[in-house]
Formats: structure tokens, sequence, C-alpha cells
């Protein structure tokens, strides 16, 4: 199941993902496949108006995933980022937990732990940077505030066409259902929909 949630997150909001990744893209080292800075939430957690909104729209997001997908599971974030796709920046197909092998098989690739994968879509002043899920199929515009989430498997492989001008802001988050994989710094795991929550004691 592919989850699309219209204007779930505000446009103040959005302009202010967008400016934090502008202040700390310059300090980063990690590129994506295309070249393109992409800015962990270690590296911004601490600032002012990132310390409140992302962990308030992590747990949004994981409230819309729990209701949707209907998990039996507890999920846990594992990574958060903010990215930006300029000119011909793009995603070629994969998924997000596996990979094809020479036979064709699906095996593990070296994020195994992601089993949900979420995209905040920060703008829409750009042309192209479509998403592709070519086994549904659909393919999804980017508007601004909308949140898309879907399983990190092979059953959902994906692309991002190229962006033809104009520059593609997202907030990506990444779950697990291993909690040694979730992140210290963002509300843990919440209990799927009709679950009792276990207490200590």
């Amino acid at each position: 199941m592919i989850i699309q949630v219209e204007n779930a997150v505000s446009d103040d909001d959005c302009r202010r993902l967008m400016t934090i990744y502008d202040r700390h893209v310059q300090l980063t080292k990690v590129k994506d496949q295309t070249g393109h800075p992409v800015v962990y939430s270690a590296q911004f957690r601490d600032t002012p108006d990132a310390a409140e909104m992302v962990p308030r729209l992590v747990e949004r997001c994981l409230c819309s995933i729990r209701h949707q997908l209907q998990l039996t599971d507890l999920l846990y974030p594992e990574t958060v980022i903010l990215a930006a796709l300029g000119a011909r920046g793009h995603h070629s197909r994969h998924a997000d937990n596996c990979r094809q092998n020479e036979q064709g098989d699906w095996v593990a690739n070296h994020t195994p732990q992601r089993d949900v994968s979420a995209i905040y879509y920060l703008n829409d002043t750009f042309e192209g940077g479509e998403i592709v899920f070519d086994q549904v199929p659909l393919m999804v515009k980017p508007r601004r505030g909308l949140l898309l989430a879907f399983p990190s498997d092979g059953a959902h492989v994906h692309e991002v066409l190229p962006v033809r001008s104009g520059v593609r802001y997202t907030m990506a988050i990444w779950f697990t259902k291993q909690q040694h994989y979730a992140l210290a710094d963002f509300p843990i795991g919440m209990p799927p929909q009709g679950a009792a929550v276990r207490t200590p004691g």
C-alpha cells in the first residue's frame, strides 16, 4: 500500500525546513548518487526550529503510517534527512531495503533494517522530479505539503525522474521495526492501532 496525505506539513514548516537545509548544506560531506548534498538529522537537530518541528513531523508521519498500513509491529524512526535535487537530479530504480542480484532475486542491501519509507515534499516550484512505482503502477507528482509513505521492500521499487528545472526539496524518513536501530533523539515507536501498550511493572 502507498499512502498519500495532503497538507501533512504546513507551508511555514516547509519554508523553515528548506531554510535549515540551505543553512547546513555547506557543512555536509554526504552526497546522494547524483552528487547532491544530503543533510542528516544529527547535523541540524539542535537548531531552534528543528528541535521542536522535526520530532513533531516524525510523530505525525508515524501516526499516519500506523493508521493506514495497519501494522502489527512497533515502528521506530531510523534515519531522517533533508535533501534537495537540482536540475538533472534523479534517483534510479531501486528498493530501500533490498536489491536485485545477478540472478534477478531480491536480496538484502546495505539498509535491510528499513521497513517503511516516507517523504515529506516541501515545495513544488520545480519541473519534473516525479516518483514512479512501476509495479503498482503509480506516478506521484510532488506537491508542497504532501506526505508519501510506502513499505521499503522489493514490492515497492521506485525511481525519481530527473528534475528538469528548479530545486526539489524533501524531508525523508525511514522507519524500522528493530528498536536497536532507532534514532535516540526522536519519539520511540508507537503501538499499532488497537494494540495494548505494555508499561513497566
